[in-house]
C-alpha cells in the first residue's frame, strides 16, 4: 500500500459534503462500491427517516478474533469560517493535507479503506471489519445499530479501534456526554395575584438547584479512573434556560437544558432519577395546587456512554506496540467508543492527527501523521494473517 493511494481515497472522501443531519448516501454509496470491489460483505443501517446510513464491512472469514476499525463519515459545517481554499477539495501544501474532515475523521477512514484494498483477503485467518457511521457529531445515532449488530451477529472481535485523532497515542478512557431538556408548564397570572397562577420559572429554579446539589455530591465522591482526568469527577450543569413573557406576569412556561459528563455507566441514571423524583413528588404537586393541568416534561437529547479504562485490555495490548507513547490517556471529549465497550468489546481510541484541528478553519492533518497512521494500521493488520 502506498501513501498516495490513501491520499487519493481521502481526496474523494473530502469531496462529499457529508454534513451531520443531512443525507450521506453519496459517501456511503462510494464506500460500499469500494468495499464490494474488494469482495467484502456489507450491511447497511439506515436512519429512521432513510436519509442517512451506517455501514458495517467485513473482509475475510466470519470467525472470532477480528479487528474493527471504526469512524464516522459525517463532518461539521464550515458555517461562516473563512477558508483559504475550498474546504471540500483536498489541498496539499507545506506537508499538510487540508480539507473539512481530513483529521476528524475522514483521514482515518481513508487509511482503513486503503488498508482493506491492500489486504490479501484469501490470506486472512481472522476478519478485518470496518464500521462507518453517520451523525457522530450531533448524536452518535449512527453507531448504535452497528454496535448492536456486532454484539448479536458477529463472532466476537478481538478489539475495536475508534480512529479519532489522538496523535497516535492510546486513549483508553473518556467521559460520557448526556443532555436533557426539562420543560415546565404552569399557569399565567398577574404578578400581583401569584396565587392564581403556577410559576414555571420558580419550579424550574427548584429543579436547577437540585442539579447544582447533584454536581456538588459527585465532586465529593470517588469515581473509577478519576485520576486520569483534569476534572476528576462527573459534572452536571445547566447551560440554557428560557421562559416567561413579562416582568409582571407569572410565567406559564420555562425550559432549561441540562448536560452531564460522566465517568462510569449508571451515573447518568442516577442524575435522571434524582431530577425525575423531585419533579414528580415535590415540584409538580406544588404547581398543580393552583393549576391542575401543569406538567413537567423531561426529554433526552442525546446519551453517549463513557469509555471506562480497562487496563491491559486486548485493545490496549494490540495498539501498544504502534503507539507514539507508552502512556494511556483519558480525554474530555466523547466518542463512539463507549457504545462498543457497552456491547462487550475491548475498545480504544487511537488515530493520527491532533484533535486541536477538529472543526477548525483550514482543518488539516500532517502528512507525517497520516503516514504514521498508515504504518500503524498495516502493523496491526498483521495479526489477522
Amino acid at each position: 500500500m502506498s501513501t498516495i493511494d490513501a491520499v487519493e481515497i481521502l481526496s474523494k472522501l473530502v469531496a462529499f459534503r457529508s454534513l451531520s443531519g443531512q443525507s450521506n448516501h453519496d459517501i456511503a454509496d462510494y464506500v460500499e462500491t469500494f468495499a464490494k470491489s474488494l469482495g467484502a460483505a456489507i450491511h447497511r443501517f439506515p436512519s429512521v427517516d432513510g436519509t442517512r446510513t451506517s455501514l458495517f464491512i467485513t473482509l475475510g472469514p466470519m470467525v472470532p478474533g477480528g479487528i474493527v476499525l471504526s469512524g464516522h463519515m459525517d463532518v461539521v459545517p464550515t458555517g461562516n469560517q473563512s477558508w483559504t481554499s475550498d474546504p471540500f477539495a483536498l489541498r496539499q501544501a507545506n506537508g499538510r493535507l487540508f480539507g473539512r474532515g481530513t483529521v476528524d475523521m475522514k483521514g482515518f477512514l481513508a487509511l482503513a479503506l486503503a488498508l482493506a484494498a491492500s489486504t490479501s483477503v484469501a490470506k486472512l485467518t481472522k476478519p478485518l471489519h470496518l464500521a462507518f457511521s453517520y451523525d457522530e457529531e450531533i448524536s452518535c445515532e449512527g453507531v448504535r445499530p452497528i454496535a448492536s449488530h456486532i454484539q448479536k451477529f458477529v463472532p466476537t472481535p478481538l478489539a475495536v479501534i475508534v480512529g479519532e485523532p489522538t496523535e497516535m497515542q492510546i486513549v483508553g478512557a473518556h467521559k460520557g456526554a448526556l443532555d436533557w431538556t426539562i420543560e415546565v408548564l404552569g399557569k399565567a397570572a398577574h404578578s400581583s395575584l401569584p396565587h392564581l397562577g403556577a410559576n414555571a420559572i420558580h419550579a424550574a429554579a427548584r429543579l436547577i438547584c437540585e442539579v447544582e446539589e447533584i454536581s456538588r455530591e459527585f465532586a465529593e465522591q470517588p469515581s473509577q479512573n478519576a485520576e486520569l482526568y483534569d476534572v476528576p469527577h462527573p459534572t452536571v450543569t445547566v447551560g440554557v434556560i428560557e421562559g416567561g413573557t413579562a416582568g409582571n406576569v407569572i410565567a406559564a412556561r420555562c425550559s432549561f437544558q441540562m448536560e452531564a459528563r460522566t465517568l462510569e455507566p449508571g451515573q447518568a441514571a442516577t442524575i435522571l432519577e434524582r431530577i425525575s423524583t423531585l419533579a414528580r413528588e415535590v415540584v409538580l404537586p406544588q404547581l398543580r395546587a393552583t393549576a391542575s393541568d401543569s406538567e413537567i416534561r423531561i426529554t433526552e437529547r442525546f446519551d453517549i456512554p463513557p469509555l471506562v479504562r480497562e487496563a491491559s485490555s486486548a485493545a490496549e495490548q494490540l495498539v501498544s506496540h504502534v503507539s507514539s507513547s507508552p502512556n494511556v490517556k483519558a480525554v474530555s471529549y466523547a466518542t463512539e467508543a463507549g457504545f462498543f465497550q457497552a456491547a462487550g468489546l475491548p475498545t480504544v481510541v487511537f488515530g493520527p492527527g491532533s484533535i486541536s484541528q477538529a472543526h477548525q478553519v483550514d482543518e488539516f492533518i500532517d502528512e507525517t501523521e497520516f503516514k504514521a497512521g498508515e504504518r500503524a494500521l498495516v502493523q496491526i493488520a498483521q495479526t489477522l494473517f
